[in-house]
């Protein structure tokens, strides 16, 4: 049913018309169409349209004209002098006609397609050009499904700066099948870089993404990605790479090709538990291996750990089985590395037996299994019991258990076995009470006042001796323990108002611990000072450490410390962390880093980062770039220079400087390419 209204309404019942003139409306279920002329057959069902025509979908998709002829029935037609606007990707769409070839389906010729919302553009004024547009021959539009166009020339303003055979870009927010933004970027060590994404929609639950991409210095190779959500309760993500390299390192030796399989997955089976996987392997280890250049020591992880598990519970009790492999980066093999295949976990956490008296178990079984070593079986127990009480202000809570260990084992290759038994009693005991002011402002917006908790807590631990040397290394062993520990919390908390809005926010939070091993009389009984700080006295600063204080070398055993400003126009964060050696106190590691960002105008954001080891004396990481947007296109340049450590021919190393860039390039509307690190 068609429905019109207008300022004035004549029916022609002669010619079964009606005609319209200022201000008309015409609207059904699926279209609302105004114009200043309007004249409306019955029988033909065909719309003439004159004067500032507006076609518009329920989906906010529309067609601006000056004149126009729509059958309403069928909904084909044409609008002249036409700006078309695509809802779901913002385009703009100019010609001198659009057909309207269905209700969903459109054809325009010598089209104009653009991203950008220029008024002049929109309006149809001569001489008028978009910052940047897609000038077609033929353009086919889908509604809320695709724009195709052919040929393709890419203009900035009238400028046309390149040619592409065709241009497909989706309109529909559902996921399709077809060709991702392309990324580009250059490094000295690896060349021009180019990768083009393939994305294969399979159905609403499962995707393949394919990468091939290529280094024209390093190699060439495809990255694939699987991702699915096969039921409501099972998820996952495939993701494998394959890199034929040119020769390695810039040497003289062998190509090599380099497979890397990472998967997960998580299966939650209801009152039956859940299962998940988590695979990480490579089929050379050199795939991984990141080296620095003092020690020749892993900066990356050392091994690469792939894990399976399926867990059940049911109240206060857990079942967990549990399987890990590892694979070594640094051994010329994987002979000597621990696997655990498989690790069975029983545990019984916090389960009431009278009154306020609870348990707490946990045993572990494994197969602790490696070609060449120490390898067996072990089983490890510990159980407590631990009865809450309250004095005073003060929450009681002792503890009383023990730990059993067992292991039978032997050394591979020569086969000798071996069996070991320990019982190890654990007792505790910890009392901890809180203390808190509340002080109030006489303000009524803004800062209305502060709380503050102070929480000391006192704890005793005691393990006794018991010989534990002669356990295999994959058995974990308990030292003797006589250590009294007082650990001293602070923090303050803002309460403010805002809009009406009540909001709490942290300012002040500082912890101190400090222990006496009555264990080690004959030595320093002070084991280091831990100390953990945040402050933020303005909601765009924050300050925060972390660091442990040896008082018998008056030295920092390690420290963590960072600083962050962040404002709307400009902020800066650093970052501080080091560690030394236990045995020694001299320096393992100390490093350094700082970024800084300004906004100099709002669509402008540029930016400096440094990362510097001070302990190894070189720049891992150094970058600088910025990014520039406008309403409908943006580009941004990041540059960088880093200082990485490659196997040379002689199996020695050497650092050696990566230099390079990568682009990113924005267009409101079609996408965007780009390449981040």
């Amino acid at each position: 049913m068609v429905h019109i209204k207008a300022d004035n309404i004549i029916y022609d019942k002669k010619h079964n018309t009606y005609y319209a003139n200022g201000h008309c409306l015409i609207y059904n279920s699926t279209y609302t169409i105004k114009s200043d002329k309007a004249s409306y057959d019955r029988k033909t069902q065909a719309a003439n349209l004159q004067g500032n025509i507006l076609i518009e979908d329920k989906n906010k998709n529309w067609i601006r004209g000056a004149d126009a002829v729509i059958n309403l029935s069928t909904y084909k037609g044409f609008v002249d002098n036409a700006t078309m606007f695509t809802h779901n990707n913002k385009m703009y769409i100019r010609a001198k006609r659009i057909i309207l070839q269905s209700k969903n389906k459109y054809y325009i010729a010598d089209g104009i397609i653009t991203g950008c919302r220029c008024s002049g553009f929109i309006k149809g004024e001569k001489g008028v050009y978009p910052k940047w547009s897609v000038s077609a021959k033929h353009t086919y539009v889908v509604k809320d499904d695709y724009i195709f166009a052919y040929p393709a020339i890419f203009r900035a303003k009238s400028v046309p700066l390149f040619f592409s055979p065709v241009l497909y870009k989706g309109l529909s927010n559902k996921r399709k099948t077809g060709f991702l933004l392309p990324a580009a970027g250059y490094s000295s060590r690896n060349g021009f870089e180019y990768e083009q994404p393939f994305f294969i929609n399979i159905n609403k639950s499962q995707d393949i993404t394919l990468n091939p991409f290529i280094y024209s210095k390093a190699g060439k190779g495809i990255k694939a990605k699987y991702r699915f959500y096969w039921t409501k309760n099972s998820k996952g993500t495939w993701e494998s790479t394959l890199f034929k390299e040119k020769n390695p390192y810039g040497t003289s030796q062998n190509k090599k090709l380099r497979i890397t399989l990472k998967a997960n997955q998580y299966a939650d089976l209801g009152n039956y538990g859940n299962f998940n996987y988590d695979l990480n392997i490579v089929n050379n280890k050199d795939n991984l291996r990141v080296l620095n250049k003092d020690d020749i020591e892993l900066t990356s992880d050392r091994y690469t750990k792939s894990t399976a598990s399926y867990s059940i519970s049911d109240n206060v009790y857990s079942l967990n089985i549990n399987g890990y492999f590892y694979q070594d980066l640094i051994s010329d093999n994987n002979r000597a590395t621990l696997q655990k295949l498989p690790e069975i976990k029983l545990n019984i956490t916090n389960k009431k037996l009278w009154k306020n008296l609870t348990l707490d178990f946990a045993e572990t079984a494994a197969n602790d299994f490696r070609i060449e070593g120490n390898r067996g079986y072990s089983n490890t127990a510990a159980g407590f019991l631990s009865y809450p009480f309250k004095v005073s202000y003060f929450n009681i809570v002792p503890k009383i258990g023990a730990h059993e260990l067992y292991a039978y084992w032997e050394n591979a290759p020569y086969n000798k076995h071996s069996s070991r038994r320990s019982f190890i009693p654990d007792y505790s005991i910890q009392a901890k009470t809180s203390l808190y002011g509340i002080y109030l402002t006489s303000n009524k917006t803004g800062l209305l006042g502060f709380k503050h908790i102070i929480t000391p807590t006192l704890t005793y631990q005691y393990i006794p001796y018991r010989d534990q040397s002669k356990f295999p290394d994959f058995v974990s062993t308990y030292e003797k323990t006589n250590l009294t520990t007082m650990t001293l919390e602070n923090s303050i908390i803002s309460k403010t108002k805002e809009n009406g809005k009540i909001k709490y926010r942290e300012v002040f939070y500082n912890k101190i611990s400090q222990g006496y091993d009555f264990a080690k009389t004959n030595h320093f009984p002070f084991p280091p000072i831990y100390e953990e700080t945040r402050f933020s006295p303005l909601e765009y600063l924050m300050f925060s450490s972390k660091a442990h204080f040896s008082t018998q070398k008056g030295k920092f055993v390690d420290s963590d410390e960072s600083l962050d400003i962040n404002g709307k126009r400009a902020g800066a964060s650093f970052g501080y962390v080091m560690s030394r050696y236990a045995d020694n106190m001299s320096m393992s590691d100390e490093s350094a880093k700082m970024k800084l960002y300004v906004y100099p105008m709002k669509s402008l954001y540029t930016y400096v980062y440094i990362e510097k080891s001070l302990h190894n004396g070189y720049y891992p990481q150094r970058k600088v770039g910025f990014m520039y947007n406008e309403d409908c296109w943006g580009l941004g340049i990041d540059l960088y220079i880093n200082e990485i450590t490659e196997e040379n021919d002689d199996s020695t190393y050497s650092r050696k400087k990566n230099t390079g860039f990568w682009i990113t390039f924005v267009l409101r509307g079609l996408g965007a390419i780009k390449r981040q690190y």
